[in-house]
Protein backbone atom coordinates (compact mmCIF):
# COMPACT_ATOMS: atom_id res chain seq x y z
CA UNK A 1 0.00 0.00 0.00
CA UNK A 2 2.81 2.69 0.58
CA UNK A 3 4.81 1.73 -2.36
CA UNK A 4 1.20 1.96 -3.95
CA UNK A 5 0.71 5.81 -2.45
CA UNK A 6 4.00 6.94 -3.46
CA UNK A 7 3.48 5.71 -7.30
CA UNK A 8 0.27 7.72 -7.12
CA UNK A 9 2.04 11.05 -5.51
CA UNK A 10 4.99 10.63 -8.16
CA UNK A 11 2.78 10.43 -11.49
CA UNK A 12 1.53 14.42 -11.27
CA UNK A 13 5.49 15.46 -11.48
CA UNK A 14 6.29 14.50 -14.45
CA UNK A 15 4.63 17.40 -16.42
CA UNK A 16 5.99 19.37 -13.81
CA UNK A 17 9.54 19.07 -12.59
CA UNK A 18 11.94 20.44 -14.95
CA UNK A 19 14.66 19.43 -13.00
CA UNK A 20 15.13 17.17 -14.73
CA UNK A 21 14.86 17.75 -18.72
CA UNK A 22 13.53 15.60 -21.34
CA UNK A 23 16.27 13.87 -23.24
CA UNK A 24 15.20 16.19 -26.67
CA UNK A 25 12.18 16.50 -28.13
CA UNK A 26 9.77 13.45 -28.27
CA UNK A 27 9.77 11.94 -32.24
CA UNK A 28 6.44 9.61 -32.29
CA UNK A 29 5.08 8.12 -35.56
CA UNK A 30 0.99 7.68 -35.67
CA UNK A 31 0.19 3.60 -35.46
CA UNK A 32 -3.29 4.51 -37.45
CA UNK A 33 -3.96 7.71 -39.93
CA UNK A 34 -6.31 10.15 -38.64
CA UNK A 35 -8.83 11.63 -41.33
CA UNK A 36 -11.22 14.69 -40.57
CA UNK A 37 -13.75 12.66 -43.43
CA UNK A 38 -14.37 9.87 -40.95
CA UNK A 39 -13.00 10.44 -37.23
CA UNK A 40 -14.97 11.78 -34.38
CA UNK A 41 -14.83 13.81 -31.65
CA UNK A 42 -13.49 12.18 -28.49
CA UNK A 43 -11.78 9.42 -30.34
CA UNK A 44 -8.38 8.09 -29.68
CA UNK A 45 -5.23 8.13 -31.65
CA UNK A 46 -2.14 6.27 -30.71
CA UNK A 47 1.63 6.70 -31.38
CA UNK A 48 4.62 4.90 -31.01
CA UNK A 49 7.78 6.34 -29.96
CA UNK A 50 10.55 6.36 -32.66
CA UNK A 51 13.46 6.28 -29.76
CA UNK A 52 13.88 6.17 -26.12
CA UNK A 53 12.42 9.16 -24.13
CA UNK A 54 13.30 10.60 -20.63
CA UNK A 55 12.38 13.09 -18.47
CA UNK A 56 12.15 12.65 -14.90
CA UNK A 57 11.25 9.51 -12.97
CA UNK A 58 9.86 8.46 -16.81
CA UNK A 59 11.60 6.10 -19.29
CA UNK A 60 9.55 6.18 -22.71
CA UNK A 61 10.87 2.88 -24.64
CA UNK A 62 11.44 2.65 -27.93
CA UNK A 63 8.52 1.26 -29.48
CA UNK A 64 5.82 2.31 -26.48
CA UNK A 65 2.71 3.89 -26.89
CA UNK A 66 1.95 7.33 -26.67
CA UNK A 67 -2.04 7.96 -26.21
CA UNK A 68 -4.46 10.92 -27.47
CA UNK A 69 -7.64 11.82 -28.32
CA UNK A 70 -9.56 14.13 -31.23
CA UNK A 71 -11.28 17.28 -29.76
CA UNK A 72 -12.58 18.72 -33.25
CA UNK A 73 -12.65 17.65 -36.66
CA UNK A 74 -14.15 20.10 -39.39
CA UNK A 75 -14.53 19.04 -42.93
CA UNK A 76 -13.18 21.61 -45.95
CA UNK A 77 -15.87 22.63 -47.73
CA UNK A 78 -16.37 25.94 -50.18
CA UNK A 79 -18.42 28.13 -48.42
CA UNK A 80 -16.29 26.86 -45.27
CA UNK A 81 -12.31 26.13 -46.59
CA UNK A 82 -10.53 26.07 -43.43
CA UNK A 83 -10.49 22.32 -42.58
CA UNK A 84 -9.34 21.27 -39.22
CA UNK A 85 -8.09 18.48 -36.49
CA UNK A 86 -7.54 19.21 -33.39
CA UNK A 87 -5.07 16.86 -31.24
CA UNK A 88 -4.65 16.39 -27.54
CA UNK A 89 -2.13 13.98 -26.39
CA UNK A 90 -3.42 12.75 -23.01
CA UNK A 91 -1.11 10.01 -21.91
CA UNK A 92 1.94 8.05 -22.39
CA UNK A 93 3.33 4.21 -21.24
CA UNK A 94 6.30 5.36 -19.01
CA UNK A 95 8.28 1.94 -18.59
CA UNK A 96 6.35 0.30 -15.57
CA UNK A 97 3.63 2.43 -15.76
CA UNK A 98 1.26 2.39 -18.24
CA UNK A 99 -0.87 5.07 -19.73
CA UNK A 100 0.80 7.68 -17.34
CA UNK A 101 -0.85 10.91 -17.44
CA UNK A 102 1.50 13.52 -19.42
CA UNK A 103 0.69 17.04 -21.02
CA UNK A 104 2.36 17.20 -24.32
CA UNK A 105 1.83 19.40 -27.60
CA UNK A 106 2.85 18.58 -30.67
CA UNK A 107 5.42 20.99 -32.33
CA UNK A 108 6.03 19.48 -35.63
CA UNK A 109 4.13 17.38 -38.03
CA UNK A 110 6.20 15.40 -40.66
CA UNK A 111 4.29 13.26 -43.50
CA UNK A 112 5.93 9.87 -44.12
CA UNK A 113 7.02 10.79 -47.67
CA UNK A 114 8.46 14.01 -46.90
CA UNK A 115 12.24 14.42 -47.95
CA UNK A 116 13.21 16.45 -44.63
CA UNK A 117 13.95 14.44 -41.80
CA UNK A 118 13.04 15.73 -38.58
CA UNK A 119 16.53 14.77 -37.07
CA UNK A 120 17.64 17.09 -39.46
CA UNK A 121 15.87 20.08 -37.72
CA UNK A 122 15.11 19.50 -34.01
CA UNK A 123 17.48 18.08 -31.58
CA UNK A 124 16.47 14.46 -30.41
CA UNK A 125 19.44 13.25 -27.38
CA UNK A 126 20.52 14.65 -24.13
CA UNK A 127 23.95 15.02 -23.08
CA UNK A 128 25.76 12.74 -20.74
CA UNK A 129 24.98 14.71 -17.79
CA UNK A 130 21.54 14.38 -18.63
CA UNK A 131 21.59 18.49 -20.01
CA UNK A 132 20.52 19.61 -23.47
CA UNK A 133 22.64 20.19 -26.00
CA UNK A 134 20.31 21.85 -28.29
CA UNK A 135 16.47 23.24 -27.86
CA UNK A 136 15.18 26.33 -27.48
CA UNK A 137 14.99 27.65 -24.11
CA UNK A 138 18.38 27.45 -22.81
CA UNK A 139 16.54 27.30 -19.03
CA UNK A 140 14.65 24.48 -19.80
CA UNK A 141 16.75 22.68 -22.44
CA UNK A 142 20.10 23.17 -21.42
CA UNK A 143 23.39 25.39 -22.52
CA UNK A 144 24.08 25.64 -26.66
CA UNK A 145 20.34 25.77 -27.11
CA UNK A 146 19.28 25.97 -30.74
CA UNK A 147 17.63 29.76 -32.04
CA UNK A 148 13.83 29.56 -33.18
CA UNK A 149 15.04 30.24 -37.07
CA UNK A 150 17.43 26.69 -37.02
CA UNK A 151 13.98 24.84 -36.16
CA UNK A 152 10.70 24.07 -37.56
CA UNK A 153 8.90 24.13 -34.74
CA UNK A 154 4.84 25.05 -35.79
CA UNK A 155 5.37 23.35 -39.18
CA UNK A 156 3.66 20.65 -41.20
CA UNK A 157 6.55 18.97 -43.31
CA UNK A 158 6.17 17.30 -46.61
CA UNK A 159 2.35 18.47 -46.78
CA UNK A 160 2.04 22.33 -48.87
CA UNK A 161 -1.11 24.05 -47.97
CA UNK A 162 -1.42 22.78 -44.25
CA UNK A 163 -0.21 24.76 -41.07
CA UNK A 164 0.14 24.06 -36.95
CA UNK A 165 -1.22 26.16 -34.42
CA UNK A 166 0.08 25.07 -31.13
CA UNK A 167 -2.36 25.06 -28.47
CA UNK A 168 -5.13 26.82 -30.47
CA UNK A 169 -7.78 23.87 -29.53
CA UNK A 170 -9.77 23.30 -26.83
CA UNK A 171 -8.06 22.18 -23.31
CA UNK A 172 -5.19 23.57 -25.30
CA UNK A 173 -5.21 20.97 -27.84
CA UNK A 174 -2.45 21.22 -30.97
CA UNK A 175 -4.74 22.23 -34.50
CA UNK A 176 -3.94 21.09 -37.71
CA UNK A 177 -5.29 23.38 -40.72
CA UNK A 178 -5.93 23.09 -44.44
CA UNK A 179 -7.66 25.72 -46.66
CA UNK A 180 -6.97 23.46 -49.91
CA UNK A 181 -8.04 20.01 -49.04
CA UNK A 182 -9.30 17.96 -45.70
CA UNK A 183 -6.40 17.39 -43.04
CA UNK A 184 -5.71 14.04 -43.34
CA UNK A 185 -2.56 12.66 -41.18
CA UNK A 186 -1.65 9.20 -42.83
CA UNK A 187 -0.28 5.89 -40.76
CA UNK A 188 3.82 7.12 -39.97
CA UNK A 189 2.90 10.47 -40.09
CA UNK A 190 5.68 11.33 -37.89
CA UNK A 191 4.96 13.71 -34.46
CA UNK A 192 7.56 16.17 -32.97
CA UNK A 193 6.47 16.39 -29.01
CA UNK A 194 7.21 18.50 -26.04
CA UNK A 195 6.45 19.99 -22.84
CA UNK A 196 4.95 23.20 -22.43
CA UNK A 197 8.11 24.86 -21.00
CA UNK A 198 9.94 23.77 -24.96
CA UNK A 199 7.33 25.86 -27.11
CA UNK A 200 9.39 28.93 -27.78
CA UNK A 201 7.88 32.25 -26.35
CA UNK A 202 6.68 33.35 -29.72
CA UNK A 203 4.70 30.15 -30.38
CA UNK A 204 3.01 30.44 -27.14
CA UNK A 205 0.41 32.91 -28.73
CA UNK A 206 -3.13 30.70 -27.48
CA UNK A 207 -1.35 29.88 -24.11
CA UNK A 208 -0.86 33.51 -23.22
CA UNK A 209 -4.07 34.79 -24.39
CA UNK A 210 -5.73 32.99 -22.02
CA UNK A 211 -4.08 33.33 -19.24
CA UNK A 212 -4.44 37.35 -19.84
CA UNK A 213 -7.84 37.21 -19.79
CA UNK A 214 -9.67 39.59 -21.37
Amino acid sequence: MELFCLLGLAAPSYAQDMQHPASGYLDVALKFGVDVTHTKVGQEFQAEALETWIINDCTLPQGARVYGKVVSATRHTKSSPDSKLGLLIESIDCQGHPRTPFSLHILEVIFPDSRNPVSSALPRNADRDGSMGTGPDESIMGSGARTDSETRIGQVVGEGGMRLEIAEGPNFADVVHSDKRNVNLLTGTRLVLGTKEMIPADQQLHLHAVEQGP
